[in-house]
């Protein structure tokens, strides 16, 4: 079962939430609870018509902050990493995309057509091979103009350094970057900082040569490394579809299929690149680990991940973990979409940046939520409800789900009567995401009425 701490960072601790004005945590309080118990709904159709415009004053009034809506779940997130062995932070980009109708205020545009804006979120990760999401310990946004800004290269630090400050210190994390974090002066920044990091490379970096006959370029270095472990993998099917054409180049498009990955390392030593002479040591020593399929299908590009780390990596046992972390790392394109169609942030009609961004911290715990309900249904098919759900849900399922739960249900039984709450068919293909978040919807209006009916007293007739 969850403990106290993971449960209450998975749900937005509104009442704890620091704000100037004494009154909005309990404003928060009440708006959480309708959002929570309506992820895909719309405001207006959630909301009294009171409700609505308290809402809409609160997500634009000017002292509240994201930092301010999320302090609460920061802090309960600090005690929950801090009962785990080792945690993953995983760190990447989205972009939070609007119809062009409306003119936002605010807001940039893309693709010269639409309006959005960028999130830089730090997802919290459990260690243990089954990815719990714990938390969120960092959300960073910002409004993109004509060009990208140099500044956009500093998130991923600053993602860090958050993080860092929001755990504590705590030094049983490892961050998780791909290959848009492959930047010298952050690989350098993390290494003085003694962060504990695991990055895909991007660049086939230049090497600090020790002597002549040593490889120049990390290319050269990589094809000397041997192979000294096999894993065999399921991966995921990918499609084109809206992709943008970097998405395509970078990630091209593959059936599902089983492979045999073959893996190893070796230590470099990389040279600072000559346009980052002013920052940064002159070289930088770092073990890098290559990851590759040597037999490919016919017609299918074949996979290979080159991962620089500050862990260890002289044993069988480290690099089988050091591999499995990094793997980790797509837990948090999940999370995304749980955000933006579990809770249907894109189709959030309020009418200015400030305001969104608001509204985007309030729904980071929820999609949290859903996300910890589908990864415990995936990675620990076999393990008791109680991982994902609380008591009082568990029995409202069992009383009035549409699928029978049996006597002791596993997180994959919670999941599919949840779902089948959210109109899911028994023979169907595994539920996707409005179809969990509606399910949940239903499952919070019937928990909250159950309870209320637990707490009425007897009354003789």
């Amino acid at each position: 079962m969850l403990d106290d701490a993971t449960m209450s960072a998975l749900v937005l601790d509104a009442k704890n939430a620091k704000f100037s004005d004494p009154r909005l945590p309990s404003r928060l309080a009440k708006l959480t609870a309708k959002l929570a118990a309506n992820p895909a709904e719309s405001f207006p159709k959630m909301l009294t018509s009171a409700e609505l415009e308290a809402g809409y004053r609160f997500f634009g009034n000017h002292v509240v902050t994201p930092d301010g809506i999320l302090s609460g779940h920061f802090d309960a997130l600090r005690e929950a990493v801090g009962r785990e062995p080792t945690a993953l932070v995983v760190h990447d980009t989205s972009t939070f995309a609007f119809d062009p109708d409306g003119a936002r205020e605010g807001l940039g545009r893309i693709r010269s057509a639409g309006q959005a804006f960028f999130g830089h979120v730090s997802l919290v990760l459990s260690d243990d091979g089954q990815r719990r999401p714990l938390g969120v310990a960092a959300l960073t946004t910002w409004v993109r103009g004509e060009e990208p800004s140099r500044g956009e290269k500093a998130r991923w630090l600053k993602g860090v350094e958050l993080s860092s400050l929001r755990l504590g210190g705590a030094r049983n994390v490892v961050h998780i970057f791909d290959r848009e974090g492959d930047d010298y002066a952050l690989l350098d920044d993390l290494n003085a900082g003694a962060h504990r990091f695991i990055v895909r490379l991007n660049w086939d970096r230049v090497l600090s040569r020790l002597a002549p006959d040593s490889p120049r370029k990390l290319s050269e270095a990589m094809a000397k490394v041997e192979c000294v472990v096999k894993r065999e993998v399921k991966l995921s099917k990918r499609i084109d579809g809206a992709r943008s054409p970097k998405q395509k180049s970078a990630h091209p498009s593959r059936s599902m299929r089983k492979t045999t990955l073959s893996m190893g390392a070796t230590s470099v030593t990389f040279k600072r690149p000559p346009t980052q002479e002013r920052t940064g040591a002159p070289t930088l020593t770092l073990n890098v680990v290559r990851v590759w399929e040597a037999d490919p299908p016919e017609g299918e590009a074949a996979v290979e991940w080159l991962l620089v780390t500050s862990e260890p990596v002289d044993s069988l046992e480290a690099l089988l973990l050091l591999v499995d972390r990094y793997r980790a790392r797509w837990t948090i394109e999940e999370f995304f979409k749980a955000l933006k169609t579990g809770c249907a942030f894109s189709k959030r009609q309020l009418g200015d940046y400030e305001g969104l961004i608001n509204a985007l911290a309030v729904f980071v715990p929820i999609a949290c939520r859903l996300l910890a309900l589908r990864t415990a249904a995936q990675h620990d098919a076999e393990g008791p409800a109680t991982l994902t759900l609380e008591p009082d849900e568990i029995e409202v399922l069992r009383a009035l789900g549409r699928r029978p739960l049996p006597e002791n249900p596993t997180t994959r039984d919670a999941l599919l009567a949840v779902a089948a709450l959210g109109g899911h068919i028994k023979w169907a293909p595994d539920p996707g995401w409005l179809t969990i978040s509606r399910g949940f919807t239903e499952l919070a209006l019937l928990t909250r009425g159950w309870r209320a009916a637990k707490v009425q007293p007897p009354r003789d007739q």
